[in-house]
């Protein structure tokens, strides 16, 4: 009779166990898309050898707008842009791989909208952009503890270190947004108004592994919508604490450059049109910190 319960028991218990797993999925129900292809495209390319690239891009949508899609740069200019998601905690990680595999560089820019900047894993794609794909392809296996410790701060250790957890909230829309929505933390607005101090130190860090290896290192801005510019008080604060690292950065911010709303197809992405007339010049205007002997017309 003992036995008997026992299996009842053990049954209802494993029947129990499947409801809930099936409950579960169901709940998730729909599968997300694939996020990010171009972040995998910019992976892909800074933990791999390319002995004729001279130059390393790296960067924000905008940045991959402008350098990643066709036609693409000469064999000379490697392209790792990808999301201000992925900017700057997964750009300094990509930036060491690339340096590891590749000492012939001789320069990277570092291509962003003035605000992506600001991004500390906070920005709402942050997990499909950088902490999935980072952590699937192996990234994260050398990533500098800070920015590990500051992830799993951010999204807890469970998604950050345990694979099982992170495909289910990467591929189920359902549970990822219930999940962002009621266990991520919430951001913590920065002081000031300028960078917060992990992407400072992301950026210094970037500074310093290129000055290492005699390469040269730029951070710059594409021009941006006439009426999304950041704040004069945002720029001077980021030029006050970038202008260690990258002394251009006043002349960046001085010299932004603004088009007008229709050269857009939203707040910060260019309209096809503009940037198929555009792409070269623009290209050129901001290569041209490290082609002395060139003096582009500007845009």
């Amino acid at each position: 009779m003992k036995r008997f319960l026992l299996k009842t028991l053990l049954l209802a218990l494993l029947s129990a166990g499947i409801t809930a797993v099936l409950a579960l999925f169901a709940y998730a129900g729909h599968v997300s898309k694939r996020f990010g292809p171009e972040v995998f495209e910019a992976i892909r390319t800074c933990t791999s050898t390319q002995p004729m690239a001279q130059t390393l891009v790296l960067g924000d949508s905008v940045a991959y707008q402008v350098f990643g899609v066709r036609p693409k740069p000469s064999v000379q200019i490697a392209v790792g842009a990808s999301n201000a998601a992925v900017t700057p905690l997964g750009n300094r990680i990509l930036l060491d791989r690339w340096l590891s595999l590749n000492p012939q560089t001789k320069s990277v820019v570092y291509l962003v909208h003035p605000t992506s900047l600001a991004n500390d894993g906070n920005p709402k794609f942050t997990f499909h952009y950088l902490l999935f794909p980072f952590a699937e392809t192996g990234l994260f296996e050398n990533a500098p503890p800070k920015t590990l410790d500051h992830l799993r701060r951010r999204f807890g250790r469970l998604p950050v270190d345990n694979a099982s957890v992170r495909h289910l909230l990467y591929r189920n829309d359902r549970l990822y947004g219930f999940y962002e929505r009621h266990l991520i933390r919430r951001p913590v607005p920065v002081s000031g108004g300028g960078l917060p101090e992990i992407v400072v130190a992301n950026l210094r860090a970037m500074r310093d592994a290129c000055a290492a290896r005699g390469v040269r290192f730029r951070i710059a801005f594409p021009p941006v919508r006439a009426d999304n510019r950041p704040s004069k008080t945002y720029l001077a604060r980021i030029s006050e604490q970038l202008r260690d690292i990258c002394p251009e950065i006043d002349d960046e911010v001085a010299n932004l450059r603004v088009e007008p709303p229709e050269h857009f197809r939203d707040g910060v992405h260019y309209s096809k049109k503009w940037l198929d007339e555009n792409r070269e010049r623009l290209r050129d205007v901001i290569l041209a910190g490290f082609r002395e002997e060139h003096d582009p017309e500007p845009l």
